[in-house]
């Protein structure tokens, strides 16, 4: 049976080229289940897909081949990667795609794609290079999909490139800091500061902990959005059990001016 594919990209959900990609995936591996992650990661942005790859990972299927495509180098010298981590597949350009994921997960087994040998497996070859999500990826993940070994389509390595600075969280002494990861449609910022970090340097009550995103206090830690006044910014861990900033029936974002989240920083503190 063939395993199912989940596809991560910045193609965009307004462009045909995620069409293309999963056109190719049905043509090659028609009986797998094709899973739209998102198509709608910033353009560019490897960390945020690395962030949402690692939020969504242990709801994947456990055999999943994972198709991650945010790809700013395609058509350079920078590798195509196969990571196996248990019994599902990630594949992409190797540009750090996976870093949340790998830090938190191990072991994991790293196999560089080899162009012959993905031609000799698949019988597919890049048209052009510009667009290898169609040309290598899909035609990779199809192939492992119907039961290829990663061994068959490339070199085994003992690395893959990490991105610098993820996760973002860091301690010093009682006090713990990191930077936005994700800005969500409902204008909320999340963070990637685990609960779990913040019980083991605080403790397990955090009613004391307050939390300040960029230059505003906001406040304790909530449960949920609607302890928080209107148009007030307030400071929760989610469901992910990550700090969050929002606002009750407003835009979190707006009002910390951060088009990217990446440039508002959390800081959790005891007063």
């Amino acid at each position: 049976m063939s395993r199912p594919i989940v596809l991560l990209t910045d193609y965009g959900s307004d462009e045909f080229y995620a069409g293309v990609t999963r056109a190719v995936l049905a043509a090659s591996s028609p009986a797998s289940r094709v899973v739209d992650l998102t198509h709608d990661v910033p353009a560019h942005d490897v960390a945020r897909a690395s962030f949402i790859l690692a939020r969504a990972f242990d709801y994947l299927p456990a055999n999943a081949v994972v198709v991650v495509v945010v790809d700013p180098g395609v058509g350079t010298a920078r590798r195509g990667i196969v990571i196996e981590i248990g019994d599902r597949a990630l594949i992409g350009p190797d540009n750090g795609f996976a870093s949340d994921v790998l830090v938190t997960r191990a072991p994991a087994r790293f196999f560089v794609i080899d162009d012959a040998a993905t031609h000799a497996a698949t019988g597919s070859r890049a048209r052009g290079s510009t667009f290898h999500g169609r040309d290598v990826f899909a035609p990779v993940a199809a192939a492992i999909a119907r039961g290829a070994r990663a061994l068959d389509l490339g070199v085994e390595s003992d690395r893959a490139v990490m991105l610098r600075d993820v996760p973002s969280a860091s301690i010093d002494g009682r006090r713990v800091t990191g930077v936005g990861r994700h800005v969500d449609r409902f204008g909320n910022i999340l963070s990637d500061i685990p609960g779990a970090l913040l019980r083991q340097v605080f403790g397990p009550d955090l009613a004391a902990v307050r939390v300040r995103a960029g230059d505003v206090d906001a406040g304790g830690l909530r449960d949920t959005y609607a302890e928080g006044e209107a148009g007030v910014l307030i400071a929760l861990l989610n469901s992910w059990d990550l700090v969050e900033v929002a606002i009750r029936e407003g835009r979190a974002c707006d009002v910390l001016g951060a088009a990217n989240p990446r440039d508002v920083r959390f800081e959790l503190f005891e007063p």
